[in-house]
């Protein structure tokens, strides 16, 4: 339960990763800079953080390769999915991004580190059949390029947890999310300087919307790793399906957004496939 409760906890900082951002953009700043001021913002706030508990930011020489290549997927992430929005639709991104629990129980069940039952692989795509309901897809109009950019952010969620669930289970959530903001910080800030097109926000909201972006990273990212570290990887990745039907019920409740009845039946379908495959890996344990 206390796993769950740390995703639970990461979904919920997943929830304001979009709106935050969408603040400082439409305050005249744009991806590379929210990227950058992110990684500024958490890498700071976590470093502060590791301090004030006095804890250790040290990390072993064998580590570090695996923590380099999470930020460097990190940066991956944040350039495909942003880039797939612009190509694609908003809602057949999101489809592709959350297949990354499936991709990664597979994987963890072909080289052997768990086993799935076949109750689990049912329930897992009754889930992202709820995805498809709830996201309402849309696939007119595909282009190749925008449905490349969405499954190497997809791929690149998967690389970020195999790795950087290694590195927590020796340092914990917060050191391993550090590096981790460290890294992709550095590549962003190369970005910049190769690129230029440095562009802050222009009004208070939009300064709030980007320091915002980097709090709201680092709960989701620190959560999500300490309920890995408790759950497994591949368990705890199939539980952040419910990111899309919490965003959805923050819509609903703060912007007073309408579904379907077609929607509120997928958000429905995902809370109890979760559950179901989650009853079916506690019995596995």
């Amino acid at each position: 339960m206390v796993g769950i409760g740390y995703l639970l906890l990461s979904g919920l900082g997943v929830v304001f990763l979009p709106t935050t951002a969408k603040l400082a953009y439409e305050a005249d700043s744009n991806v590379m800079t929210v990227a950058f001021a992110r990684g500024i913002v958490s890498t700071l706030l976590l470093a502060l953080v590791v301090l004030l508990l006095r804890q250790s930011l040290r990390l072993p020489r064998e580590l570090l390769g695996p923590s380099l290549v999470a930020g460097l997927a990190g940066a991956v992430f944040v350039y495909g999915v942003y880039g797939a929005i612009l190509t694609i639709n908003i809602s057949l991104a999101l489809l592709i991004l959350y297949l990354y629990p499936m991709v990664l129980a597979t994987w963890s069940h072909l080289v052997g580190n768990i086993r799935l039952a076949p109750a689990q692989w049912l329930w897992g795509l009754v889930a992202i059949l709820g995805l498809v309901l709830i996201l309402g897809v849309e696939f007119e109009q595909i282009s190749p390029i925008g449905v490349a950019l969405a499954l190497m952010a997809m791929l690149a969620t998967v690389v970020i947890t195999l790795t950087n669930v290694r590195v927590t289970e020796h340092s914990g959530s917060l050191v391993s999310s550090f590096y981790m903001s460290l890294w992709s910080f550095l590549v962003f800030a190369a970005g910049l300087a190769v690129f230029g097109d440095f562009r802050l926000p222009q009004t208070t909201l939009g300064m709030s919307g980007l320091v915002g972006n980097g709090i709201a990273y680092c709960v989701s990212w620190v959560a999500f790793f300490a309920g890995a570290r408790i759950l497994g990887a591949a368990r705890a990745s199939m539980i952040t399906l419910v990111e899309p039907p919490l965003a959805a019920l923050f819509a609903w409740f703060i912007f007073g957004e309408t579904f379907t009845p077609l929607q509120w039946g997928g958000f429905a379908l995902v809370l109890f496939a979760l559950l179901l495959f989650e009853n079916s890996a506690r019995r596995q344990a």
